[in-house]
């Protein structure tokens, strides 16, 4: 346990006391009288720490404090064991008690400094092991996003063809359904951002995988169309609650200089939950029904969500005692003032500014060319390969080719400029839908699947990298959840768009319509420019005061006068004649009965 401040003061008042004793153990030990003492030493950086020898640089100040605690009651001379002996005694006491003592070690640091007058290194644990906190809290992003991607997003299409097949609804109306789940998605995503700022971004999750549950549960009790939208309606603000907007705001929060790298391994959870997931759940309503298995997989899908999200993430990195990346922080930080101060665009200036306007039109088309593409890409590859086993080879290669792209362009994004990185990307995203629109045989389709999954892979961790980058964590929330309302409603355009095109045209014209759409959204995207990062413009100094230089022949010798330091009221019994510039007052019967607290004499 800590010791309180006057156990402090009383382990002072006994270090003083022992100098004595410590000249002894000097002598005994047969160090000179010259050499250097203990606070000399420890300036000097040489300790001794238990049998493993540690550096100075990793001693905890608990060894340094059991130095300083031998008990000088006890005479030289009637010791029974050597100095030496006594001493090592000391140390493995303090080794033993070295864990214990961890928690307090900051406290512990700054009394070994009052004791020896140096500065210690306080041990807050190895640089690895902060790290590993953040990466745990990342493994936990990393599985919300695979259950929530793999169990409702891409599950979406598997509900859909379950609702035509054991309800009978038409595609259209079942389409429209699904249409409904993203539209209180994005509108309950936009309003998850002012949420998350005030409340632990762990309880919104909770409420929106309660919320989601519910609604997936209900998935079975569907006997009509209105019941369809209204369900499917509550199935999308739980999704909203859990998805996107929560997630990338813990790693925002707990990654800046690995940010990109943070954030392209926790969304790769989303293609990987359309990879291992989906297949389980398609396999199991094509056995049974979605009657039978929505319960359950509601079930499932709650308990894996709670647990990752309860086990694994934390809101801030200032509640464990860590800054961003890992870095330790100042107590100030850890009771929260840090959290008050963030670095950060208000909202209201971040959504009226040119980068950020410009940036979501470009990411709304770009989005919705890219989304009207994936959602087609399996009927364009049975339609011209004829063959279902092509078709789904494509999927697979489409996804796990956005699983590696968004690897490489998070590590990419450590070096490279934000912009043109994703300018880059927008046109590799042009050319695989052009290669898609006159691919006819299947090493063309394989090519242009390739080329569109590299591009899918990173523009959509790219929306939240860039606003993070461009407007900091403050109301990263609301901007990010403003954001990605936008580009819902582009996603929601897409799949219809392509559709009414296959129909009344092709899919060669279908794909590149889309493709031109794409490239209006690069346009509009590359007149952003630059964000002016203006939460990141340190503030000016106040200017200093100055003062003429005069010479001494010049200064006048002041006359003396009485300034008041405040005023209260006083009793009759206190007032009295003052001088004042040394006139004496005439009238001391008129002054107001107040008179000043303190008075002091000033030259002026």
């Amino acid at each position: 346990m800590c010791r309180s401040l006057p156990q402090i003061d009383a382990i002072s008042e006994r270090m003083s006391t022992s100098k004595s004793m410590a000249a002894t153990l000097s002598a005994a030990s047969g160090r000179r009288d010259d050499a250097p003492s203990g606070g000399a030493a420890l300036s000097a950086g040489t300790a001794i720490s238990s049998h493993s020898m540690r550096p100075m640089s990793t001693i905890r100040p608990a060894f340094i404090i059991s130095m300083g605690l031998l008990s000088p009651s006890t005479p030289p001379g009637d010791w029974t064991v050597s100095p030496i002996q006594r001493v090592l005694a000391h140390v493995r006491l303090a080794v033993r008690a070295d864990d214990a003592h961890a928690r307090c070690h900051a406290h512990r640091g700054k009394l070994a400094g009052r004791l020896f007058s140096v500065n210690v290194p306080v041990a807050t644990g190895g640089r690895s092991q902060r790290l590993v906190r953040g990466w745990v809290v990342l493994t936990g992003v990393f599985g919300v996003m695979m259950i929530t991607s793999g169990m409702v997003f891409y599950a979406l299409g598997a509900f859909l063809d379950a609702f035509v097949d054991e309800q009978e609804f038409s595609t259209g109306l079942a389409g429209a359904g699904v249409t409904a789940f993203l539209v209180a998605s994005g509108v309950c995503g936009y309003y998850t951002g002012a949420f998350v700022n005030r409340i632990d971004v762990r309880w919104v999750i909770t409420c929106g995988v309660l919320i989601s549950s519910v609604g997936m549960a209900l998935l079975a009790q569907i006997r009509s169309g209105w019941q369809m939208f209204a369900v499917m309606a509550v199935f999308g603000v739980g999704f909203g609650m859990c998805g996107l907007v929560p997630t990338t705001t813990v790693v925002t929060r707990w990654f800046q200089r690995r940010r990109s790298v943070a954030l392209s391994i926790a969304s790769t959870g989303l293609s990987l939950g359309g990879i291992l997931l989906l297949p389980q759940m398609t396999r199991r309503i094509e056995a049974d029904t979605l009657v039978a298995w929505a319960p359950r997989f509601a079930a499932v899908y709650c308990v894996a969500l709670l647990l990752s999200t309860w086990l694994f993430i934390r809101a801030w990195p200032h509640e464990v005692g860590l800054a961003p990346d890992g870095d330790p922080v100042s107590h100030d930080s850890r009771t929260g003032e840090a959290a008050a101060q963030l670095p950060g665009t208000p909202f209201e200036s971040a959504v009226r500014s040119r980068f950020f306007i410009f940036t979501g039109i470009g990411f709304v088309l770009v989005m919705g060319s890219q989304i009207g593409a994936i959602q087609h890409i399996y009927k364009l590859t049975g339609d011209r390969l004829s063959l279902e086993a092509a078709a789904t080879g494509a999927v697979s290669v489409l996804a796990g080719t956005s699983v590696v792209a968004r690897i490489c362009g998070g590590i990419a994004a450590l070096k490279a400029s934000l912009r043109w990185l994703t300018i880059s990307l927008m046109v590799v995203q042009c050319i695989g839908l052009c290669v898609l629109a006159v691919a006819d045989t299947d090493v063309t389709i394989l090519v242009g699947v390739i080329v569109l999954g590299s591009a899918m892979g990173n523009l959509l961790m790219l929306h939240p990298l860039i606003l993070a980058d461009a407007f900091g964590v403050k109301d990263y929330p609301r901007i990010y959840g403003f954001g990605s309302l936008l580009m819902v409603i582009g996603g929601a355009g897409g799949p219809v768009l392509v559709g009414v095109l296959r129909d009344s045209f092709s899919y060669q014209s279908a794909f590149f319509a889309i493709a031109a759409i794409a490239a209006a959204g690069l346009v509009i995207y590359s007149f952003a420019g630059n964000p002016l990062r203006d939460h990141l413009a340190a503030p000016s100094p106040a200017p200093l005061p100055t003062s003429v230089a005069k010479p001494l022949t010049q200064l006048t010798a002041p006359a003396p006068a009485i300034a008041r330091n405040g005023e209260a009221d006083a009793p009759p019994e206190v007032l009295f004649e003052v001088v004042a510039n040394g006139t004496p007052d005439d009238e001391p019967a008129a002054r107001p009965r107040r008179a000043p607290e303190v008075w002091s004499v000033e030259r002026t």
